[in-house]
């Protein structure tokens, strides 16, 4: 995008990206604006925020971005922007966007928002019908830039590139989302993460979301182990101050949602894309 516009692009070098070396850039460079992973992004946010603070931009998106991560940039960097990003590779990277402008308020829930132009998303049904606002559904995208398969894999790509009710052929993301009231998506997690614990069915995502707002949580991660074969439990993995969380989550989520164990780490693990490893 910056090519295409008469901008110039500056690419990391090849060592560990921390908030020094980002400043470091944006002084010798003089760049506007900054596009890093959700994992790097919670990193910079938690230990130095104000790396951010003279860009106009700054982008983030790939996994799941704590709400509490964007407040700490904003809150150090007033005069910058800070971009949500959503979009799978199959629709050439972003498909939504969600912009928290300075001075404005961080939602609890980071939304994905929505459509990038020349796109079209849809929250629909097993049977393909739209729900209202607020009832889950799976996200479809549908417009430019969405591909047109998988080289040489026909079954995947008849699973995956359907035709859509309302005109053209859509994308099927596998991710599980709703509409807010303000007409903005909120991703809740993938359809295949869906887990069930003694019966009930369970969005970690959704978990994490809520965990994520005890104070003095840095970040968090929700899985489900299975130690002994047919005993699943809900277990939560924290940076900070975990000693309240339970309690916490118990007046914000029914029983079964509320994690068995609490794991505390220095950090969290990151595979070398950046995302929760």
């Amino acid at each position: 995008m910056p090519l295409l516009n008469g901008g110039c692009v500056v690419v990391a070098p090849e060592t560990d990206l921390d908030g020094h070396t980002l400043s470091r850039l944006v002084g010798d460079h003089a760049l506007t604006a900054v596009h890093v992973t959700a994992g790097l992004f919670r990193v910079l946010a938690q230990e130095t925020p104000e790396c951010f603070a003279d860009l106009r931009h700054v982008l983030t998106g790939g996994d799941v971005v704590p709400a509490e991560a964007v407040a700490r940039v904003a809150e150090a960097c007033p005069a910058a922007v800070v971009h949500h990003l959503y979009g799978p590779t199959e629709t050439t990277l972003c498909a939504t966007t969600f912009a928290v402008e300075p001075g404005s308020k961080v939602p609890p829930v980071l939304p994905i928002g929505g459509p990038r132009d020349g796109l079209r998303v849809f929250v629909l049904d097993g049977f393909l019908r739209p729900v209202p606002v607020g009832v889950a559904g799976e996200l479809y995208v549908a417009g430019r830039g969405v591909a047109n398969g998988y080289l040489g894999r026909p079954g995947m790509t008849a699973e995956r590139f359907v035709a859509c009710p309302f005109g053209g052929r859509m994308y099927r993301t596998g991710d599980v989302v709703r509409w807010d009231r303000d007409g903005r998506l909120v991703f809740l997690g993938r359809a295949d993460d869906q887990v069930k614990i003694r019966g009930f069915r369970i969005e970690l995502a959704e978990v994490e979301a809520v965990l994520g707002q005890c104070p003095g949580v840095a970040q968090v991660a929700a899985f489900v182990r299975e130690d002994q074969p047919g005993d699943k439990r809900l277990v939560a993995y924290v940076v900070g101050d975990a000693v309240h969380i339970r309690d916490f989550a118990a007046v914000r989520l029914p029983d079964y949602m509320v994690p068995s164990a609490v794991v505390v780490l220095d950090e969290l693990p990151l595979t070398v894309n950046g995302k929760v490893d």
